[in-house]
């Protein structure tokens, strides 16, 4: 008796410090009876329910079911338990993948329990184990193990760290009159404490501020670190006419942490914002409960890290914009580059025209290009046959300028001059791009076999200009 005691108090010294502090991130307490599986009273196959179990999958391939009083599931025996009776074999019972990433030590405990009189370890166990990021199984360090009568007993690991945990539990037993029992499994853990993001660690880098009727506005941020942050650690504001900050939310929901080098996009109801754009990255966005209400003139965007100190502040206006765009609705500002500073009115302008005027959640489409002197436009195939072949269907025109804000034109003529089709009209280009010719007119017609000339237009606001002309001839087009 006093042995057990003993043993019982160094399991719980062992335990408690580790579980102390922590929050509970999963638990399996089997509390739906009739899950499993169980012998059918002919003796001829064995029967199964599963339907509604989704935390957990069982493996009876090496079993042995007799009648109905012979079985693996789950009871409601003292609030809900998973027993094993006369399977003569073994179960394996695994928990789905549990996602630990944002936690550290992680602990798991179980209970470990037997009724009844058998006593060999062969034919009567209880073997728990758990995976790292898939990896090999590894036995618990206390109290993996349990064979023959043992009565009960927490099994408990603690100190793990990784991306996604599994638990594994080998069952055996062949007593008629005895029962193996798994219950009550509960994995916990310590939140992973994360350093407050410092000024140019994550940066503004595009902003909507005055939507499309019924449309929202949107904030883009990039993180310009090889660190990651939790999105509850940071925040929006604004500041009102005392230039105090005022409006400020946090930009917690169902995406939990920013990665190293990636784009998110935030807005109050992605609903009203993913019919207007193309959105190249549908989890780079973070729905959040309440947004800053930003004017549609100018104000400021304020970004603050969990201790309410500013990472990043950008002070826009629509004169921002590109200055020919007869209506800036629906069109947001991108940043050029993310290491000059924010509120240099050249480092932002107008998304172009060929993105949808706005990138949120990726690559800006106005993003700087160092390597470029001055425009370049290329095209290609010499031929093009848009017969849906898979080869040579587009006649492309892809484009690199030096930088951002300026416009095209794109004119195609048929080889007397005769006028065919304006594919762009005064369209805001990226710094990058294609555009492309599927051999039709303006009204849709496909245009007769020969040569068609392109002449492209670019200009800026500086009255600079670059012309450029190709000619392509149209084959092989199928009726």
């Amino acid at each position: 008796m006093v042995q057990n005691i003993l043993k019982f108090l160094t399991i719980s010294l062992l335990i408690s410090p580790n579980i102390s502090n922590s929050q509970e991130i999963w638990r399996e307490n089997f509390m739906v009876p009739e899950k499993g599986v169980w012998g059918s009273n002919d003796a001829s196959s064995i029967k199964t329910d599963f339907k509604g179990v989704s935390t957990w999958t069982l493996d009876y391939t090496n079993i042995r079911l007799k009648d109905s009083n012979d079985y693996a599931k789950t009871v409601s025996t003292s609030g809900g338990r998973f027993e094993c009776r006369d399977i003569d074999g073994e179960v394996v019972w695994s928990s789905e993948e549990i996602d630990i990433s944002n936690f550290e030590n992680v602990s798991i405990q179980l209970t470990a329990q037997e009724t009844g009189s058998g006593e060999n370890k062969s034919t009567k166990y209880l073997k728990a184990y758990y995976k790292l990021n898939s990896t090999a199984e590894i036995p618990f360090e206390i109290n993996g193990e349990k064979y023959g009568g043992w009565g009960t007993d927490t099994v408990f690991q603690s100190g793990l760290n990784g991306n996604k945990l599994q638990i594994v539990v080998y069952i055996c037993n062949f007593y008629s009159a005895d029962k193996v029992i798994l219950d009550e499994i509960i994995v916990s853990a310590k939140p992973k404490e994360y350093p407050p993001a410092q000024p140019g660690d994550i940066v503004i880098n595009e902003i909507l501020f005055n939507p499309f009727p019924d449309g929202e506005d949107y904030v883009e941020i990039y993180n310009n670190s090889k660190n990651e942050f939790p999105l509850k650690d940071l925040f929006l504001a604004s500041r009102d006419n005392d230039f105090q900050l005022t409006q400020i939310y946090s930009l917690a929901g169902s995406k939990y942490l920013l990665q190293p080098y990636s784009f998110l996009a935030v807005t109050k109801d992605t609903n009203a914002i993913f019919p207007f754009y193309f959105i190249e990255c549908a989890d780079c966005f973070q729905q959040i409960a309440k947004m800053p209400s930003y004017n549609n003139d100018e104000d400021v965007v304020v970004l603050l890290n969990k201790d309410t100190e500013i990472i990043d502040e950008f002070f826009y206006s629509e004169d921002l914009h590109i200055p020919w765009l007869a209506d800036v609705d629906g069109v947001s500002l991108e940043r050029i580059a993310v290491s000059t500073e924010t509120n240099l009115p050249k480092n932002w302008t107008s998304a172009s025209s060929e993105s949808g005027y706005g990138t949120p959640g990726y690559k800006n489409s106005q993003v700087g290009n160092q390597n470029i002197a001055k425009p370049k436009v290329t095209f290609e195939p010499e031929a093009f046959s848009p017969n849906f072949d898979g080869f040579n269907d587009e006649y492309k025109i892809r484009y690199e300028l030096d930088k951002p804000g300026y416009v095209g034109n794109v004119k195609i003529f048929d080889s007397k001059g005769h006028f065919v089709l304006q594919l762009v009209k005064n369209e805001i280009l990226g710094t990058a791009g294609e555009l492309t010719w599927n051999g039709k007119d303006e009204t849709g017609q496909r245009q007769p076999l020969g040569v068609y000339i392109t002449l492209v237009e670019i200009f800026d606001s500086n009255g600079q200009v670059f012309r450029f002309k190709d000619g392509v001839v149209l084959t092989d087009l199928l009726e």
